[in-house]
């Protein structure tokens, strides 16, 4: 028998994933009105800080030492992966929105089950301790389960409705994102190829003549940049992203986050690639990733043994295509009412030649070009 993996050795890939849309008022700015070092501030509650900022015309994009954060004037996206506490922010967000003179619309907050559930902390040390949490801020929550226990996707809700009849047509049409933006598509996959693995660590990362050519010369930036973009080319994300303007990131001694931005869309990638635990994310607000082709390329790209699609809408009803990925099998289908006016859909897929291998997070280390993955990860740090 294997002995299992020590705390130190681990790292809890499935992120926490809060989405908030705030009521809007006359400041068009809204939200984004506040600078980097303020929301710095605010994700100190979440145990994590800012590596980078990227922004446009629609949105900021923050890039995380776990995760990412995205502004819009009046809609905020906070995804946090490892033992972060991420609803220990919302006392500072709802306080920097209301002096916006603004109030909560909608709350959806969602994560996959965790792989690694006992090193958690409060508030997220289990999924009725989460509810709890929102049930003291806000009083009623709306709580769903979907998928298999195994590896569920799990999902709290809170809804406001609007005090007076006057408030009625603001609150149903902020303008928060572009048409279809306020829908998320997101993909969480466990148990990636080895390959794919060995090209999000450093000691195995694509060399620079495999992206830029025989006598090409790599950009002069920062080694987590230049890395990280060399990852970003070699695993086809780049060519999945037409278009987007990338920020990328790659940390030591492995994994890799990434953040795009196009007029009013997001996306966002996030890789642990420890073969022991391997977990890749992909999500966005562009309702053309949901396109059949589009997430079977995604899904590709990883070659996982366990594939969960879900997306998260601002109406009652939503559905995904009917999805054939290659390699995985579908095993279950969900859909679920989030309070009055949002919904969740959600598709499991499993490994066709195994559907238990997601179920081992004690299996052995896979020996592969990845040799430096189980090192404990270090300290984060800031960079201007």
């Amino acid at each position: 028998a294997h002995a299992p993996l020590s705390t130190d050795m681990v790292f809890e890939g499935p992120e926490k994933k809060l989405e908030v849309y705030f009521k809007p008022t006359q400041r068009a700015n809204g939200l984004r009105q506040y600078s980097a070092p303020v929301w710095s501030e605010l994700l100190v509650d979440a145990a994590c800080t800012i590596l980078s900022v990227k922004g446009n015309d629609e949105f900021d994009a923050y890039l995380l030492s776990e995760s990412s954060l995205f502004v819009y004037p009046y809609r905020v996206v906070l995804k946090t992966c490892g033992t972060t506490t991420l609803l220990l922010v919302l006392p500072k967000l709802l306080r920097m929105v209301e002096e916006l003179g603004s109030s909560l619309e909608l709350l959806q907050y969602g994560h996959l089950r965790y792989k690694f559930p006992e090193q958690q902390v409060f508030p997220h040390g289990s999924f009725m301790e989460e509810r709890d949490y929102l049930i003291d801020l806000f009083g009623g929550v709306t709580e769903c389960e979907l998928g298999p226990r195994d590896c569920s996707w799990s999902m709290l809700s809170v809804s406001k409705e609007p005090s007076e009849a006057n408030e009625l047509s603001v609150y149903r049409t902020p303008p928060t994102s572009p048409p279809g933006g306020d829908d998320i598509l997101e993909i969480a996959m466990e148990g990636l190829a080895l390959d794919v693995c060995a090209l999000f660590c450093r000691a195995s990362a694509p060399s620079a003549e495999s992206v830029y050519g025989a006598g090409g010369a790599p950009p002069a930036t920062p080694v987590e940049r230049e890395l990280a973009t060399r990852m970003t080319v070699a695993s086809g994300l780049r060519e999945l992203l037409p278009g987007v303007e990338i920020d990328d990131w790659a940390f030591e001694p492995c994994g890799y986050s990434m953040n795009g931005l196009r007029d009013g869309y997001y996306y966002t990638v996030h890789i642990t690639p420890e073969p022991a635990f391997s977990y890749a994310s992909f999500e966005t607000n562009d309702p053309s990733y949901r396109d059949t082709e589009y997430v079977r390329r995604i899904v590709r790209a990883f070659a996982p043994s366990l594939a969960v699609v879900t997306l998260t809408t601002r109406r009652i009803g939503c559905e995904l295509p009917a999805y054939e990925l290659d390699g995985l099998e579908r095993s279950a289908l969900d859909l679920r009412r989030l309070g009055a006016h949002a919904s969740v859909c959600c598709a499991t897929f499993f490994a066709k030649e195994d559907k238990n291998a997601h179920q081992k997070p004690e299996q052995p280390f896979a020996k592969s070009q990845c040799q430096a993955t189980l090192e404990p990860r270090g300290e984060m740090v800031q960079v201007s």
